[in-house]
């Protein structure tokens, strides 16, 4: 059996790539790529957790995050596709000229 801290170690990576992956990006894709490797790390979480205690309401946790995660990402593929028609651009430095 692979050790919890294995586990923790994987997930700690995968939310420090997402987060520089958030703060070095400026168009709309690469931060919802970087916001779901975010994610996928809690999830790993939560399932790790689950397995660890022997209690599966870490999987309900984790089933529950991946369909708000769904939800979320829909939205905001949709916003940004608006914005793109509107811009021309994907850039998110872009929104500062729409104040208002």
């Amino acid at each position: 059996m692979i050790p919890e801290s294995y586990f923790l170690l994987l997930t700690t990576l995968l939310f420090s790539i997402g987060i520089y992956g958030i703060i070095s990006r400026k168009e709309g894709v690469s931060i919802i790529i970087s916001s779901e490797i975010i994610v996928n790390a809690a999830i790993i979480n939560f399932i790790s957790a689950a397995n660890f205690y022997s209690n599966l309401n870490g999987v309900s946790y984790a089933l529950i995050t991946l369909i708000m995660v769904v939800f979320e990402t829909v939205v905001f593929i949709a916003l940004i596709v608006v914005f793109s028609r509107k811009t021309g651009s994907l850039s998110i430095s872009e929104l500062g000229r729409y104040k208002g």
